[in-house]
């Protein structure tokens, strides 16, 4: 099967926020000393989700675990509050969006190919997806819209990774894994990791990926520019940050 030719993946500077850290539109603080590369959204679903009962921040001596739900509007009513915003935007905008299957990806793919300030796509992959499921994905992922691929950095040495070049992926996005720790009432909660301790996971994902030949997007774990500087240098093309643009930088 034959997939379009997309365009270029657009920025400004490989120091980019890593979804749902900063919001659906640029204008917030961004507290670090290097220009800002891109803007990525919150993750955007076809249907509003609402948050889940159970959400929590449970801290772990390397950082915490965030669960939520991934609650959002839905991305008819993202783009009817943003779309005027990206627009205008000075940096480029990349959408994210949480896949589910492959109709509603083709869908929401559809639905943002004409819209001015659209600069990519961001395509979250469902947390126990693994191989062909993912690649259904995106191949329903039309458009002419460059796409990024989010996936597990424990996914970063995977076979089936290095086939998405041919399915004309831009980037290859390692984000943060998945964890579980007992809340106060000791019930075993499960979500995304982030914080400091993670960082020789994701220096360690970005070497064994580089072996997909896609341009790489290193998140999680980076709370100093060393670090991040560190994971440029080993192959990565870009530094998405997430919980330091909560807790401040550190030099």
């Amino acid at each position: 099967m034959a997939f379009a030719a997309r365009e270029e993946l657009d920025m400004i500077s490989p120091w980019i926020n890593a979804a749902g850290s900063l919001g659906y539109a640029p204008g917030g603080d961004w507290p670090v000393p290097m220009a800002q590369g891109a803007f990525v959204t919150n993750p955007v679903s076809l249907r509003p989700r609402t948050p889940a009962e159970d959400r929590t921040l449970i801290e772990y001596p390397g950082g915490f675990l965030l669960h939520t739900g991934v609650a959002n509007p839905g991305l008819g009513e993202v783009v009817k509050r943003f779309a005027a915003r990206w627009a205008r935007s000075p940096l480029p905008v990349w959408v994210h969006l949480l896949a589910d299957t492959p109709e509603n990806v083709a869908q929401m793919a559809a639905a943002l190919e004409g819209l001015d300030g659209v600069a990519a796509i961001v395509l979250g992959v469902p947390p126990r997806a693994y191989g062909e499921q993912v690649l259904s994905l995106v191949a329903a992922t039309g458009g002419e819209r460059p796409l990024v691929v989010e996936v597990p950095l424990t996914a970063a040495g995977d076979g089936w990774v290095g086939r998405l070049a041919g399915l004309g992926v831009a980037a290859l996005s390692l984000a943060a894994p998945r964890g579980a720790l007992p809340n106060s009432g000791g019930e075993i909660i499960g979500g995304h990791l982030v914080g400091p301790g993670l960082f020789p996971q994701v220096l360690a994902a970005v070497r064994a990926a580089r072996r997909s030949r896609l341009p790489l997007i290193a998140s999680a774990g980076v709370y100093t520019r060393g670090q991040g500087e560190a994971l440029l240098q080993a192959g990565a093309r870009a530094v998405a940050l997430d919980g330091v643009l909560w807790r401040g930088w550190e030099e």
